[in-house]
């Protein structure tokens, strides 16, 4: 039975509990400060650009950030460290938590604008020698459909760019936030 009582979760310190507090709350402000930011971000940004560099601007922004975050959690724990040093000689160097994001994907399907601009010119090419007018009024209106079409493309691109990358930042986020809580956690023990 002495097994079970070493495997018993023990109460951590005040301390301790107030890093885990403190941890979870820079965890929350890390993501509302991109929730909030990266929509606005986006908007004057081209397609091309956000499938180019987002997702690399996000893995760096998040790998600085959460460097820095796990620093300041082993600088804590270092200090918590210094007056039981004599108690235990012998402590077990701190080890970092694995933080890696994953590249959001995001991609729109831009098919049925880009049909219909080709529909557009097919119907116009084919009632041009039936009807000039009829012809020519669709060949005008195949360029106007497709800038249309991209406006709408790149619209909802960035929107998707904004949830996947939200997603992403999530999923970072958790993964971090339970990394170094079990640290927190082992230092504890």
């Amino acid at each position: 039975m002495p097994d079970q009582a070493a495997e018993l979760p023990r109460e951590l310190p005040p301390e301790l509990r107030a890093l885990k507090a403190k941890v979870a709350g820079d965890l929350a402000d890390f993501r509302r400060e991109v929730g909030f930011r990266l929509p606005a971000a986006l908007e004057g940004v081209s397609a091309s650009d956000i499938r180019q560099h987002l997702g690399a601007f996000l893995e760096h922004t998040f790998r600085v950030w959460a460097e820095r975050e796990n620093r300041e959690v082993q600088d804590a724990l270092a200090a918590l460290a210094r007056p039981r040093a004599n108690e235990s000689p012998g402590a077990e160097a701190l080890t970092g938590p694995d933080f890696r994001l994953m590249r959001p994907s995001f991609e729109v399907s831009t098919f049925a604008l880009d049909a219909s601009v080709v529909a557009a010119l097919a119907l116009g090419v084919g009632t041009l020698f039936a009807n000039a007018a009829v012809g020519g009024l669709f060949l005008l209106a195949a360029p106007t459909l497709a800038t249309f079409g991209r406006e709408r493309g790149d619209r909802a691109l960035r929107q998707r760019a904004a949830q996947s990358a939200m997603k992403a930042v999530d999923e970072a986020v958790a993964r971090l936030g339970r990394e170094l809580e079990r640290v927190i956690d082992d230092f504890g023990r």
